[in-house]
């Protein structure tokens, strides 16, 4: 009977924290457990869930009363994944082993009343939290292995059950690696992702948005009826961007942990997210939340990706408004009565909207809608579309000239198109290497209008006009210098010219067709 220490992780957003479990057996009185929370106050769902745990594990209780105390912090609710460590320092004090062998290992895991580990969200980041602060094993859940050793340089102990915990406490031996479930398993809820080949050669300038968007980064705007290709032309965009570094690939990960959607192999996902919310979807859906520990909304799961808004105007007008935080600062922060968590969201978006109520398929030939329909109808994105960089118009697709990817009139595929995306993308981040910027859409205006990088008055003359005369706002022309960036960077110039700036207006300037 001597007093034990563990070592956990609690989580807010995805940063994770140390909590250290405390456990002191009480010579001479009455057998118990009572466990103290952050706030002071009795954990008795804990309580309850770990006793349970333990007898139906059929591991015996101490004989004695035991306190178990968590450290104060300013979450007086550090959720279930302390479970496990609360078990461990319990089943130390009863002797089942020394409590020296938790010294140098974080315990991460809920306990289920039939004495099984149960997976918790967000181990990734948890089991990165523990290797940053120096712990070198973490003791997981089975179903969560996977993903914690993702982590390098920590060895990664995963337990099925109370009685695995103990007999590797005991012994030193790990458990058996578990098999990966055959039955069916949580997607990671990304949309479907096409082949640029599937758009139409005819439609030329939609293929050659696309990879201009692609190559800067670029949130595009879409605006045509039904059968105008829209949602082709988003689910094309993803195919066109570079596979995700380490660092990118690990936070997608994370996020995806955090929120419970990892992949079925638990590996890095090394392709951008692809995210298409439905327009009935709710806040908490779109930018996440929770009813105590807020999870990723649809905003942050598309980061380092493309989130899709199809039919934009049809969402609530809350969501349009918060929609503008993330897009402006590449992050949500989800504020509660006991916590605020902040999350990354920084996307690339595609916002797609048809021209009018009526949505008839052949355009204006049969549209009812009046005037006044159609300005109501776009206004209400009207904030969101004002922080789009590139701005198309599209007429109904002819079915007849939808090819087969085998066909000789196919355009390029998306292979082709990627490789002049990466070698733009290469060439801007070159050029702001030294201001720590990867791609055009990155930098803000003020580098762009002044010093080395401000363009001659004679390029820009055209930008200044419409300024002037206020056809384009201030935010609008900074949008404007960056999509001409991407031009130059795409013939593979070093400085952008008249041309590129003329251009860029056309792209940007809400002209309809």
């Amino acid at each position: 009977m001597s007093y034990a220490t563990a070592t956990s992780v609690s989580l807010t957003g995805i940063t994770g924290r140390l909590v250290p479990v405390q456990a002191e057996p009480a010579a001479g009185q009455p057998g118990g457990i009572v466990i103290l929370g952050p706030d002071g106050r009795s954990m008795e769902e804990a309580r309850d869930r770990v006793r349970a745990g333990i007898v139906n594990a059929g591991l015996c209780l101490p004989g004695h009363r035991v306190t178990v105390t968590l450290p104060p912090s300013d979450d007086p609710a550090p959720g279930s994944s302390t479970d496990l460590a609360m078990a461990a320092v319990i089943l130390s004090t009863a002797g089942l082993f020394p409590p020296a062998v938790l010294d140098a290992a974080a315990l991460i895991g809920e306990i289920g009343l039939d004495g099984a580990v149960r997976p918790v969200r967000g181990v990734l980041p948890m089991v990165t939290a523990a290797a940053d602060l120096g712990m070198r094993t973490v003791v997981v859940p089975a179903a969560n292995a996977a993903e914690a050793r993702l982590v390098p340089g920590i060895t990664v102990v995963a337990v099925a059950t109370l009685q695995q915990l103990a007999q590797w406490a005991s012994t030193g031996q790990h458990p058996p690696t578990p098999k990966p479930a055959t039955g069916e398993r949580p997607g990671t809820g990304d949309g479907y992702v096409g082949d640029l080949v599937h758009v139409p050669a005819v439609m030329t300038k939609a293929r050659w948005v696309l990879e201009v968007a692609a190559a800067g980064g670029h949130h595009l705007g879409l605006v045509g009826p039904p059968g105008a290709g829209k949602t082709l032309i988003a689910q094309s965009l993803p195919s066109l961007l570079p596979d995700l570094d380490d660092a990118a690939a690990l936070e997608v990960a994370a996020l995806r942990s955090a929120a419970g959607v990892t992949p079925p192999g638990g590996g890095l996902v090394r392709r951008p997210p692809f995210r298409a919310p439905h327009h009935t979807a709710s806040l908490p859906a779109l930018l996440g939340g929770g009813p105590r520990a807020p999870y990723p909304g649809a905003v942050s799961l598309a980061h380092h990706g493309v989130l899709h808004l199809d039919n934009a105007p049809e969402f609530g007008n809350r969501a349009l408004v918060a929609l503008r935080h993330p897009l402006d600062t590449g992050q949500v922060m989800l504020a509660g009565a006991r916590r605020a968590v902040t999350y990354p969201a920084r996307f690339q978006l595609v916002l797609a909207a048809q021209p009018c109520p009526c949505a008839r398929p052949n355009g204006a030939d049969l549209c009812t809608c009046t005037d006044l329909d159609r300005r109501r109808c776009l206004a209400r994105m009207a904030d969101l579309w004002r922080r789009t960089d590139i701005r198309l118009h599209l007429d109904a697709m002819n079915p007849k000239d939808a090819v087969s990817p085998d066909d000789a009139a196919a355009g390029e595929s998306s292979a082709v198109v990627a490789a002049r995306v990466g070698s733009a993308r290469e060439h801007a981040a070159d050029r702001w290497a030294a201001l720590g910027y990867r791609v055009n859409a990155e930098v803000p205006g003020e580098i762009l209008r002044t010093g080395v990088c401000a363009l001659p008055t004679c390029d820009i003359n055209p930008l200044l006009h419409l300024r002037r005369v206020g056809t384009v706002s201030d935010d609008g022309h900074d949008r404007i210098l960056r999509v001409a960036w991407t031009l130059c960077d795409l013939r593979g110039a070093d400085r952008t010219d008249l041309d590129d700036v003329t251009t860029a207006i056309d792209l940007h300037v809400d002209r309809q067709p």
